[in-house]
């Protein structure tokens, strides 16, 4: 059961994160996968207090502190978002979303919510209502176990 487990999960992470996909659906165009998820914390940010760190994002994504350099030199390069000196504590930079980073990350979004409302069509609401909780339960169990090699 855990090999077939982890096929099934590696296939069905490998299909989300599949580039060529979300491109299909976006013309060509569309924000790699941790930049798209990048740009919603940032957005989500920016309603709350305006800004997140590369610290607080590595955080929440889990990212490596290269990978995310990367990710948001590359962000940066779109006039996605902006880098500025923390006013409270020098050391830190913030990072704000800026009005091409919320055109991009809702164009991203949308793609994707078109993507799972065809995955709902096709499995069905009673299947997906199904799943939910067993796919919340999962990342919960998930979350719990990177909590112990924290």
């Amino acid at each position: 059961m855990d090999e077939e487990l982890l096929a099934v999960w590696l296939r069905l992470t490998s299909v989300i994160d599949n580039q060529r996909l979300a491109a299909a659906n976006a013309g060509g165009k569309a924000l790699p996968f941790n930049e798209a998820m990048v740009c919603g914390l940032l957005a989500r940010a920016k309603e709350e207090n305006g800004f997140l760190t590369a610290s607080s994002l590595c955080r929440h994504t889990r990212i490596l502190k290269s990978q995310m350099n990367v990710i948001l030199r590359s962000l940066e390069d779109k006039g996605a978002i902006e880098r500025r000196q923390s006013e409270n504590d020098r050391r830190q930079m913030e990072l704000r979303l800026l009005p091409e980073g919320e055109r991009l990350y809702q164009e991203s979004h949308q793609r994707v919510k078109k993507l799972v409302g065809r995955l709902i069509g096709e499995m069905g609401e009673g299947q997906v209502q199904i799943l939910l909780p067993l796919l919340r339960q999962a990342a919960d169990i998930f979350d719990a176990m990177q909590q112990e090699v924290s």
